[in-house]
């Protein structure tokens, strides 16, 4: 129930025909985030060369050298034979670094800043869904929040996450709403992994996100609002203190004599 809105609105944004110059590179990111993001999931199979290049309006030259640079980083796995293709790989620690290089590469004040615009795109449509809900929308929050007790791991946690506020926005019943936190969680989500290793944050987070299906589910849309602004702002400070962390790590790394 709950991949309804993931599905239809994320994939359709991931996977829409390209026009920009660095096809490679726009192939690359769409891919990352959508196996980061939890759009592709663990082992799932993608579709062949030529048609995934179809959707990407590029060509299997372009599609092929993207895959290479996935693969390089652990994110997808190729097989070769009659049952042979691509695939979506576990995530493991070549990801985690790989996540700790993106954070590393977005200044604080981008930090900050990403976090401000996802306090305001995801508490306009808390504060629109306490309004404008259905009763099946409420069920799939609330389902949503059931689910957050078996996400067991910082990425297990972080998907779920993401498929809430996803939802969240679609019950907003606001289209631009929808297409605007698509994309956040797109361009930021991955990174908040980093966030969800903290079991104090995760558990923080949780209970604001109850809150949140609670308040919608009641029409009160000033305490919807209020919950989603501190759930990324929360996450967001946590960010920053993992970045202050890396950076000094980074440092004394470079300080030690080769």
């Amino acid at each position: 129930m709950e991949q309804d809105s993931l599905q239809t609105l994320a994939r359709r944004v991931l996977f829409a025909p390209l026009d920009e110059i660095s096809r490679t590179e726009t192939v690359i990111d769409r891919l990352r985030s959508a196996i980061t993001l939890g759009v592709l999931a663990d082992g799932e199979q993608l579709p062949s060369e030529v048609d995934l290049a179809k959707q990407f309006n590029v060509s299997p030259v372009t599609l092929r050298d993207a895959l290479k640079v996935l693969r390089g980083e652990g994110l997808v796995r190729t097989t070769r034979g009659r049952q042979g293709g691509s695939f979506v790989s576990d995530i493991g620690e070549s990801t985690q670094r790989h996540l700790e290089e993106m954070l590393l590469e977005l200044p604080p004040l981008e930090i900050r800043d990403l976090t401000d615009w996802q306090c305001a795109i995801s508490s306009r449509a808390a504060a629109l869904a306490a309004e404008r809900s259905s009763k099946h929308s409420v069920q799939v929050l609330t389902h949503l929040v059931d689910k957050l007790a078996e996400a067991d791991t910082p990425r297990a946690f972080r998907r779920a996450e993401s498929r809430f506020f996803i939802e969240l926005a679609a019950a907003s019943q606001s289209t631009r709403l929808s297409k605007a936190a698509i994309r956040l969680q797109v361009q930021f989500a991955p990174i908040k992994t980093l966030a969800y290793r903290s079991e104090s944050v995760r558990a923080q987070a949780q209970e604001h996100l109850r809150r949140i299906a609670r308040s919608v589910s009641a029409g009160d849309g000033l305490d919807a609002h209020i919950d989603a602004v501190q759930i990324h702002t929360l996450v967001g400070e946590e960010l920053l203190k993992i970045r202050r962390i890396l950076d000094i790590q980074r440092a004394e790394a470079e300080d030690e004599p080769r």
